[in-house]
């Protein structure tokens, strides 16, 4: 199908109908790549109990920490007591799996997490309210009298129930210690001190029992009711299973009861006909699903994102083994990147499969999780991309665009110079509201339309030039933005997602001047057939000049009037410019320049071009949409400063 972005799921959503059916098919596609992964694994981990398999962990793929509750249960002349011995703190390491001793697993958002143990943040009374009247009424009400553990879950209770106030405190003691990361990646467990052994959650019968009763049930019940069915085809499988269950999704695409990803207009008791699931597949979808979240899941410059990889011979389970280590190397490699803060990390990921062979496609999702429901909204879905295409968007073109001599030593900082590297990060900067569905236009090579790029390049250039007049903190300079405008277009035309005159060649213009001119012909001829691809017409080069010539007389006023604010920067209209005002701009211009003959700037070359490229070519300017006028202006207004030799003697 391609793809299946925001922009239109609002459209199709129009058509309830419509949009059902899209929906099922894409999700269950996804599905059965999910369950694959989930059989490998499955496979890989044989010798698990089933429990582990359902739990948890609090933080995919983050190193984090859990706050432990220390309780000692005393056995005195057989009666038992509990004691409070205070918190521990024990980290959790991502490349490990020792979370699972403290049984995590995400419960409802209305009625809290399995089990005690639960992410939490300060301040903390909330959650130990929760923890206190429903995780143990839960896990009380669940035993029946059948564990021997029931009574130390009963001693814990009354403790809570005693001291909830002194613990609160501790815990929110601790947080005022905690580093800005700490707050938002901590856990909450128990651990329970037993005849000298010291006991985890998972330790315990009972809790094991727990979670794997909730593993099942979540399948077929939400908020009280029952979904599934017998005999039914399976939407993963496509064939006739025996007990179907109608809330075993893999990802929460939406909850059953509110509109989303997934239809829920249907009687909830009857939505195994929506998402019908076999009991059997339940696991496999499970572990698959847990497996994407922990290992092939990152943020593309801003956006989560998760990977679904299909080999393209569906059946070899060892393509599929060799995929998803491959791309589990390139996520953890791209998180240490980030976490060491080193340049360029962003697009690792999409580097490494840019360099394979074309024996396997990836389903990418870029998504939104609601951190309470655990809800997925879809914002981009992009189907079976190819590495091949992942190597013209993030190898073969950046490569290509690149190698511009504009781009060496493009800017400063902190005194040093810095070569202009084409990432995403410059489409984000001009297509910040809509990244997404422009990113989904390059992977499908699908035209944008130029009057779209324009108006987004010049928004940031006219946003950019009113925050230097009124903002006091750092603006990006004009020169930087001009420059990764010209990358963007660049890059675009190496992708042919816009077009451009390939076979314009420039005419240069010989020097009329008897002495060496301020204006430096030799180096704008360069420029422009080094540039033919942005320059790529006889008026975008008159305009262009028109920008440089604006420029030479900013610096006579600024140099004759001691000003950093030359006067004739009203006339630009905040570079709101058409061609009739972009002529006046340049009547006016030449005007006051003349009026500096003394200092012998006629600038005669420089008026030459204008005149063959500019004055001759004036009825091409209609051709050309306001924005993309205004952009070829301000760029030659930018870059006028190259083309100006240092003052000479006699000159």
């Amino acid at each position: 199908m391609g793809s299946f972005s925001g922009k239109a799921k609002n459209q199709i959503e129009k058509d309830p109908i419509l949009f059902y059916w899209i929906e099922l098919k894409i999700i269950g596609m996804q599905d059965k790549a999910i369950a694959a992964i989930g059989e490998w694994q499955l496979e890989e981990n044989k010798g698990l109990e089933q429990v582990d398999l359902y739990i948890e962990n609090m933080f995919p793929g983050k190193d984090y920490q859990i706050l432990l509750l220390v309780f000692e249960i005393v056995n005195e002349n057989g009666e038992l007591t509990c004691e409070y011995r205070g918190i521990d703190i024990e980290k959790v390491s991502a490349e490990k799996v020792d979370y699972r001793k403290f049984a995590y697993r995400k419960g409802s958002a209305r009625g809290g997490d399995v089990t005690f143990s639960t992410k939490i943040s300060s301040p903390v009374s909330k959650k130990i309210n929760g923890l206190k009247d429903t995780t143990f009424k839960n896990i009380l009400a669940f035993n029946r009298g059948v564990h021997q553990d029931i009574n130390i879950f009963h001693l814990l209770r009354n403790f809570f129930t005693e001291n909830e106030t002194k613990i609160v405190g501790e815990i929110d003691e601790q947080f005022k210690n905690f580093t800005k990361d700490e707050t938002i990646s901590t856990g909450l467990s128990i651990k329970i001190i037993e005849n000298g052994i010291e006991k985890y959650l998972r330790d315990y019968d009972l809790i094991k029992e727990l979670i794997i009763l909730s593993g099942s049930t979540t399948n077929y019940t939400h908020a009280g009711i029952e979904s599934k069915s017998k005999n039914k085809v399976s939407s993963v499988s496509g064939i006739k299973l025996n007990d179907i269950y109608g809330f075993a999704a893999p990802f929460k695409y939406s909850s059953p009861d509110k509109p989303g990803f997934i239809s829920g207009f249907f009687n909830k008791k009857l939505n195994w006909r929506n998402y019908p699931i076999s009991s059997e597949e339940t696991l496999i979808l499970e572990i698959g699903r847990k497996y994407i979240q922990q290992n092939l899941t990152g943020y593309f410059y801003g956006n989560e994102y998760m990977t679904v990889p299909h080999p393209i011979i569906k059946t070899n389970t060892q393509d599929l083994k060799n995929i998803i280590g491959l791309l589990k190397a390139a996520f953890d490699d791209e998180k240490q990147a980030k976490k060491e803060k080193k340049k360029r990390a962003e697009d690792r990921v999409q580097k490494i499969i840019a360099e394979q062979k074309n024996y396997f496609n990836l389903d990418i999702l870029f998504f939104v999780e609601d951190k309470k429901t655990g809800a997925i909204t879809i914002n981009l879905m992009l189907e079976e991309i190819l590495p091949s295409r992942f190597r013209k968007l993030f190898i073969d073109a950046p490569e290509k665009v690149n190698k511009n001599p504009l781009f060496k030593d493009a800017f400063s900082i902190k005194k040093e110079l810095q070569d202009l590297v084409f990432s995403y990060q410059i489409i984000k900067g001009f297509f910040n509201k809509n990244f997404l569905d422009v990113v989904q236009k390059l992977f499908l090579g699908k035209n944008i339309s130029k009057e779209y790029i324009f108006e987004n390049i010049i928004g940031i250039i006219k946003k950019n030039h009113n925050a230097a007049k009124t903002s006091d903190g750092w603006v990006e300079p004009m020169n930087w933005t001009i420059k990764k405008a010209i990358m963007l277009i660049s890059y675009l035309q190496e992708l042919e997602i816009i077009s451009y005159n390939q076979n314009y060649k420039y005419m240069e213009i010989e020097s009329a001047q008897k002495k060496e001119s301020r204006f430096n012909l030799e180096g704008f001829n360069e420029f422009v057939k080094t540039n033919s691809n942005f320059l790529d017409c006889d008026i975008k080069v008159g305009i262009f000049a028109v920008g440089v010539l604006v420029r030479f007389l900013y610096d006579i006023q600024s140099q004759s009037l001691n000003t950093s604010n030359p006067p004739f920067e009203n006339k630009l209209k905040g570079y709101k410019l058409n061609p009739e005002i972009l002529m006046n701009v340049y009547t006016e211009a030449l005007d006051k320049i003349q009026k500096y003959q003394k200092n012998n700037y006629i600038y005669t070359d420089l008026r030459g071009i204008i005149n063959n490229y500019f004055i001759l070519k004036n009825h091409e300017l209609n051709k050309m949409t306001n924005n993309e006028l205004s952009f070829y202006f301000v760029a030659g207004l930018e870059m006028g400063k190259q083309f100006k030799r240092d003052k000479q003697e006699n000159q």
